[in-house]
């Protein structure tokens, strides 16, 4: 079996810094061109793997926290104490999985769906997405007992990105042309959730030295996104004359 977690850890990482690079791609080209789409849809498929292996990994370590972490809770002074700590994170990267997850697929359903909204009003479509508002609440009672600020904040994160997706999903009408904001919001929060799973896995050792400063790099992305997906925003609704709303998703600060 931790063969099995080593095999999807390194798939992971691999699709990971596959995302990360193409994420910059259709940031950067204009809507509607060839490489906009294509590399767009490269992107959605890497964020997937990436989502399918994190979460592989989080529930098997969750499941079996001694077999996948068996050496560093036997040599932990408190293996019980070692073993939630474990748990913890592990729930909380299976949460941001799901997270990267919905509003990838979000980013991309709102622009085959645009104005008639009917398949994101299906069950199958919903699940996700309420699954999302339902775990936030938990993570966020884990995190506080624990004293864990990233947790809370995620946890938060993800409530009010859920609550978002699930309005613009059901609600009766929206503005005209709200499904390019919704699309550049939630296209932008899945990059978020990638440079953010990036310093989970593979930058977290560098900042470890740092301390409680340490948080400062897990939220920069969030506030990067943010100010880009305002611009981006604001630039299209000058080029198609409308007045942008900005999403839920762009608030991932």
């Amino acid at each position: 079996m931790t063969y099995l977690h080593s095999g999807l850890f390194a798939s992971h990482i691999l699709f990971g810094s596959l995302a990360l690079i193409l994420f910059w791609v259709p940031l950067f080209t204009k809507k509607g061109q060839l490489n906009h789409t294509r590399f767009g849809n490269h992107y959605k498929v890497s964020m997937y793997l990436v989502a399918l292996s994190g979460a592989i990994m989080a529930l098997m370590v969750l499941a079996f926290p001694v077999v996948i972490k068996g050496e560093y809770i036997n040599n932990a002074s408190n293996p019980e104490r070692a073993t939630y700590v474990i748990r913890l994170f592990w729930a909380f990267l299976l949460y941001l999985s799901l997270l990267s997850f919905t509003v990838t697929r979000h980013a991309t359903a709102v622009i085959a769906a645009k104005q008639n909204r009917k398949s994101l009003q299906k069950l199958s479509y919903l699940l996700p997405i309420i699954a999302l508002i339902t775990a936030a609440p938990v993570l966020f009672y884990y995190g506080f007992i624990a004293s864990q600020t990233l947790l809370m904040v995620f946890a938060v994160l993800g409530l009010v990105v859920g609550f978002g997706m699930l309005r613009y999903c059901i609600k009766a009408q929206v503005a005209e042309r709200q499904w390019l904001f919704e699309h550049i919001g939630s296209f932008i929060g899945s990059g978020i959730g990638a440079y953010t799973a990036f310093i989970a896995f593979g930058a977290r050792t560098v900042f470890e030295g740092l301390g409680a400063w340490q948080i400062i790099f897990w939220i920069a992305p969030g506030l990067i996104g943010s100010i880009a997906s305002a611009f981006l925003c604001k630039k299209y609704g000058k080029l198609y004359g409308i007045k942008p709303v900005i999403t839920s998703k762009s608030a991932q600060a």
